[in-house]
């Protein structure tokens, strides 16, 4: 599974992809990559996504990604979760669907 998590510049989001990657690794998931990526670089990604996260600095962007991208999941980070930095709260989120 290859999940792409994005916001504004891609900076922000690096140290949370490397939490959610040892969250996953924890649970014995070596098929799972996560990545931190600049909004700019959706299309570019797209097709290789199977699960989409977006910063909520970037909330704007959800409707429009959904509409343009049926079918892929897309989860809005928090404030408050985006903010704790909690790679396996946001892990468990994923699997759940929530």
């Amino acid at each position: 599974m290859k999940i792409y998590l994005f916001c504004s510049g891609g900076f922000s989001t690096s140290l949370l992809a490397n939490k959610m990657s040892e969250a996953y690794k924890d649970k014995g998931r070596s098929d799972v990559t996560v990545e931190a990526m600049d909004f700019g670089s959706l299309d570019s990604v797209i097709e290789e996504a199977d699960v989409i996260v977006l910063a909520p600095q970037i909330a704007w962007a959800k409707e429009q990604v959904e509409e343009d991208y049926p079918g892929k999941k897309v989860y809005l980070l928090t404030i408050q979760e985006f903010g704790s930095m909690d790679g396996n709260m946001i892990v468990e989120k994923i699997e759940k669907g929530e």
